[in-house]
C-alpha cells in the first residue's frame, strides 16, 4: 500500500516540476463532454480465465492551460466495467458481471501542436473511482458441470467490499481544432488499477482483484480564454 501511494505522489510531483519549467501562453479554461467504449477485465490471484468485457464511459471534463506544452485535466465519469468468464472446456456457457463506477481522473496534459489545427497529447495521472452498483447475467444451469471450469466461482456473488478504487491512467490522443473555441479529440487510454475490490489478505479468497481497462474516447472541447488580474 505504501509503495502505491508513493508512486502516485511522485507522479503528482513530476507534473508540478514540468509545469514550472514551461513558458507562459494565454490562459485557457476548456470544458468537454465525452464518451466512448470501455474494454475491461480484472486481474485475480488465484487467476480467473476471462475475455474482455465491453462497457462504456461517459462524462464531463475540464482542462486548464497556462504553460506551453502543458496543462492540467480533470474529469467526472460514469464507467461500466465487467468480469466476463471464459470456459475453454465448455464454451457454450457464459457468465458476466457488470460493475458501475463513478470515476475522477486528474491528469497532466502534455500537448504538441502540429500546425494551427492539429494537436497530439499525452495525458497521465492518478484516477479515483467509487463503486455504485453491479449486476450479472449467465446461462449456468443445473446441467453445467462445475468440475469442467478452469477456475472457481467466488467472484460471481462476492460483495464489493473495497468501494474506493484507485490507479494510474495514461492516454494518447489526437485533437482537431475547428476554431479557437471548439475542438474534437479522439484518445486511446489504458488504466492500471492499484486497488482491489475484494478483501486481499492471504487468508482471503483473492489476494488480488484489480481492474485493468482500455478505453477509446471521443471528446468535444469548448475553449475559453481567461484573464486573471494581478
Amino acid at each position: 500500500m505504501n509503495r502505491r501511494l508513493l508512486w502516485i505522489l511522485l507522479c503528482l510531483l513530476g507534473h508540478a516540476v514540468v509545469a514550472m519549467a514551461q513558458p507562459k501562453v494565454p490562459r485557457e479554461l476548456q470544458f468537454a463532454v465525452l464518451g466512448g467504449s470501455n474494454l475491461s477485465s480484472y486481474t485475480f490471484y488465484p487467476s480467473v480465465t476471462q475475455d474482455k468485457s465491453v462497457g462504456y464511459v461517459a462524462g464531463v471534463g475540464v482542462r486548464y492551460i497556462e504553460e506551453k506544452f502543458f496543462g492540467l485535466q480533470g474529469e467526472l465519469l460514469l464507467t461500466r466495467r465487467g468480469i466476463k468468464d471464459r470456459y475453454d472446456s465448455a464454451s457454450e456457457y457464459r457468465f458476466e458481471r457488470t460493475l458501475t463506477y463513478l470515476e475522477m481522473p486528474l491528469m497532466a496534459h502534455i500537448y504538441f501542436n502540429l500546425g494551427k489545427k492539429n494537436e497530439v497529447a499525452l495525458d497521465l495521472g492518478p484516477k479515483l473511482g467509487y463503486y455504485l452498483s453491479d449486476s450479472s447475467k449467465d446461462n449456468l444451469d443445473a446441467t453445467f458441470d462445475l468440475s469442467k471450469a478452469e477456475h472457481g466461482y467466488a467472484h460471481h456473488d462476492m460483495k464489493v467490499s473495497q468501494k474506493l478504487d484507485y490507479g494510474i491512467q495514461a492516454g494518447l490522443g489526437y485533437e482537431f481544432k475547428f476554431s479557437r473555441q471548439l475542438s474534437l479529440q479522439v484518445q486511446g487510454r489504458y488504466y492500471f488499477g492499484l486497488g482491489d475490490m475484494f478483501p486481499n489478505t492471504k487468508a482471503d479468497t483473492f489476494e488480488t482483484s484489480a481492474n485493468q481497462s482500455v478505453q477509446i474516447v471521443l471528446a468535444l472541447w469548448f475553449h475559453h480564454r481567461i484573464k486573471i488580474k494581478k
